[in-house]
């Protein structure tokens, strides 16, 4: 039976980095936003036997119609937090895809044929740690992708990380918030400028 070929109802991305880095956590706050919108969601994770520090990425289809297979082989978009991961999946990237990159862990040059992507640099790891927590690094690539692509929408992924942070969590709360803001004005940015 052969594949059902993507759409253009159906967004394919890869989220990439080291286990720690909060990979998981902004695929499945992606795909809470989107179901809260009504989208057809997959959602398929994968990490290393280390896990903090080892590598972890997730496979995510959004799609306003029914998903066939979980399975990303090209992507629209990547969200890359580190070097070895942009090594592993930039190539899977289609041309004219947006790539959110952690400019403060993987450097983004022409020579690294990025020129047919929409490159959205966000320097998550050090604008993190300036406001108090590096953990906060994947709320800002968060904020940026949603920004720089508007597959979900503001309120949507805003709605699902104050759903995660309950309880013990709350007091995290601020900190991701405020990262999520940063991100969505970098990805404002560089939307503008397309």
């Amino acid at each position: 039976m052969a594949r059902k070929k993507a759409t253009a109802q159906e967004h394919r991305l890869i989220i990439a980095g080291f286990g720690g880095q909060g990979v998981l956590t902004v695929g499945k706050l992606l795909c809470t936003a989107a179901m809260h919108e009504g989208k057809q969601v997959s959602y398929l994770p994968s990490y290393g036997s280390e896990v903090r520090g080892g590598t972890a990425n997730c496979h995510l289809i959004i799609s306003s119609t029914e998903i066939f297979s979980p399975v990303v082989e090209t992507a629209d978009s990547l969200i890359i937090l580190n070097e070895q991961s942009f090594e592993r999946f930039g190539k899977m990237l289609r041309a004219g895809g947006v790539l959110v990159l952690n400019t403060s862990l993987v450097k983004a040059s022409p020579s690294r044929g990025l020129d047919k992507s929409i490159v959205v640099s966000v320097p998550a790891t050090e604008k993190a740690a300036e406001i108090g927590s590096v953990l906060a690094a994947n709320m800002m690539m968060l904020g940026a992708f949603v920004a720089a692509t508007s597959l979900c929408g503001r309120d949507s992924a805003e709605a699902a990380i104050r759903d995660s942070l309950t309880g013990a969590k709350s007091e995290v709360l601020p900190v991701n918030l405020q990262a999520f803001q940063m991100g969505m004005d970098i990805g404002a940015a560089a939307r503008s400028k397309r």
